[in-house]
């Protein structure tokens, strides 16, 4: 039984330190693998002398027109999903002189960021440099948002936006990634910037079609594609004038407004004739000639709000 109970020990202490020795070079194994795969950027670093580099780049860039440079910043989906080269021949337009000073710069930190465990798994920076006098005497501010961390996707890391701001009307240009609400924002802002305080602005910005028996609505807005086309066919649509007719009953309304939301002008559709209402609610009754567009028109609008 003595014997027994020797050799179990002794088997049990092998266990013990051949598990021992396992645990150890497990250990090891993930120190080794901390080591070699450790990167302090998904940790903690800080980016501040970076992006005042960028700035400093981007602001050459401007006072260069060196636009193959500026350009390369962007991230790969930027420039495949957005008209960079066109967004930069934009803001150099606004930027037209050089830079003769440029005195605050001001680093954002972490714009944007997502991480698990302590490590980033995506992490976008920001800054800002501040009073960038031209030697025209405008003053321009100049802020960059780029992506430094994507584990899921490499080709979103690099620049995202980069912003040309007006210290009094706010931003006038953004290159990068920018949505259609953005873009009427500066498209207003521009406006402002050039002194123009009309009350009527003549540019078609939303188109609201309407079934007449229904009373059921669609708008078209942030599509400029769609809007310029439907605008073309309704203007270029062959029409007799004819004498006035009653329009208390109707097929379907194309109600076209700027983009202030001002209205411009209604095309009232009824059995192959037409009232058109002007923004000075004067109304002009037509005949329809070109049966063809005229067809397309009605079909479109049957397709959107019957």
């Amino acid at each position: 039984m003595g014997d027994i109970l020797d050799k179990i020990g002794e088997y049990m202490n092998k266990k013990v330190k051949y598990g021992i020795a396992g645990a150890c070079l497990m250990l090891i194994i993930f120190i080794v693998y901390m080591i070699c795969t450790y990167n302090p950027d998904r940790y903690y670093k800080s980016y501040e002398e970076e992006n005042y580099a960028i700035a400093m780049e981007i602001i050459r860039c401007f006072d260069e027109r060196d636009s193959a440079a500026l350009e390369k910043m962007f991230s790969n989906n930027v420039r495949s999903h957005n008209s960079v080269r066109a967004q930069i021949q934009s803001a150099f337009a606004i930027y037209n002189s050089k830079s003769s000073s440029c005195e605050e710069f001001f680093d954002q930190g972490v714009y944007e960021s997502n991480a698990s465990y302590g490590r980033y798994l995506y992490k976008s920076v920001g800054a800002d440099m501040k009073k960038v006098v031209l030697e025209d005497g405008k003053e321009f501010d100049i802020g960059f948002i780029r992506c430094v961390i994507n584990e899921k996707d490499s080709d979103e890391v690099g620049m995202r936006k980069i912003y040309l701001t007006d210290p009094e009307y706010g931003h006038l240009a953004i290159i990068g990634d920018v949505d259609h609400y953005t873009e009427k924002i500066v498209r207003r802002n521009m406006d402002a910037s050039n002194g123009i305080t009309e009350e009527y602005i003549d540019e078609t910005a939303s188109i609201v079609i309407r079934n007449g028996k229904t009373n059921e609505a669609h708008v078209i807005q942030n599509d400029e594609e769609s809007i310029g086309k439907i605008e073309q066919m309704l203007q270029g649509m062959s029409m007799i004038p004819c004498s006035e007719e009653s329009y208390d009953e109707w097929d379907y309304k194309y109600t076209l407004s700027n983009r202030k939301n001002q209205f411009k002008v209604m095309y009232i559709f009824r059995d192959g004739h037409c009232c058109v209402n002007d923004k000075d609610n004067n109304n002009t009754y037509y005949t329809i000639d070109d049966t063809s567009t005229y067809n397309e028109l009605i079909e479109f609008a049957k397709s959107l709000v019957d």
